[in-house]
């Protein structure tokens, strides 16, 4: 459970320090750009500019967060634990299942739910430059994914071996923190994906799965924005969860033992 701790916060030091050498930094370029042009500092508004400075910085921080940790032994993407076979089948029960979370996390009418303008902006952004913001939500998920579970979750599985109880409890931690950082109309959202990510690394022992799924869940959401399916969303995961069983089915044999 230290070690557990320990890693969380060896991340969120890099991460602090990270992002405010990068927001230092942002605020020069925009700074030289208001300078080169002759306007007034501080009237560089262009979103382009500060996203694409953003994300360099992201970039940074996850290249650095992927050398400590796998550098360090903190953390590794696979065990390698499920034969080929089962984790082929399971990286196909992912696209269903997180497509399905997907437009869950859509399902409320947006005139029902007041999401604010600024996120509201990002998103429509996001989906203007489609291929660019699913790479770098790509690379930010999958170093994500490598200290939550890799890291953090894989060391209090290992301390105490009580699935049943780490992981319901971990998954509500998450959807409290999802709501929190991204207002939701519905809390469970972040308490599903949270709770099917977590029962497929605890089964596989590899994040792999799960960033496939991250993956596919993007993709679908940026895809449904000004969508909704209203309460029929709930169809779709209701009809994906047995291949989530199946998945899970397939990495019976290689599954922990406690």
């Amino acid at each position: 459970m230290k070690k557990a701790m320990m890693y969380l916060l060896l991340a969120l030091g890099i991460t602090l320090v990270v992002m405010f050498i990068g927001g230092a930094m942002v605020g020069l370029i925009a700074g030289f750009i208001d300078g080169f042009s002759g306007n007034q500092v501080g009237t560089t508004t262009s979103m382009s500019v500060m996203v694409y400075a953003g994300s360099a910085s992201l970039i940074l921080l996850c290249i650095i967060l992927n050398w400590v940790f796998i550098k360090l032994g903190f953390a590794s993407y696979t065990i390698g634990r499920a034969p080929k076979k089962a984790r082929w089948k399971v990286y196909a029960c992912m696209i269903p299942v997180f497509a399905s979370l997907a437009i869950l996390s859509n399902a409320m009418p947006e005139g029902e739910f007041d999401f604010g303008n600024s996120l509201k902006d990002s998103y429509a952004w996001m989906r203007s430059h489609f291929i660019f913001s699913i790479v770098i939500l790509t690379i930010v998920e999958a170093t994500g994914n490598l200290i939550i579970y890799g890291a953090v979750l894989r060391e209090i599985l290992d301390w105490k071996h009580r699935p049943f109880v780490v992981i319901p409890v971990y998954a509500a931690i998450m959807g409290l923190f999802s709501v929190i950082v991204t207002p939701s109309p519905f809390v469970a959202i972040g308490f599903l994906v949270a709770w099917v990510e977590a029962w497929i690394y605890e089964y596989s022992r590899s994040v792999i799965p799960i960033i496939i799924g991250d993956i596919v869940y993007w993709i679908v959401t940026l895809g449904m924005i000004g969508t909704s399916w209203g309460w029929l969303a709930f169809l779709p995961f209701i009809v994906t969860l047995p291949v989530l069983l199946y998945a899970i089915k397939a990495l019976e044999p290689t599954k922990p033992i406690d």
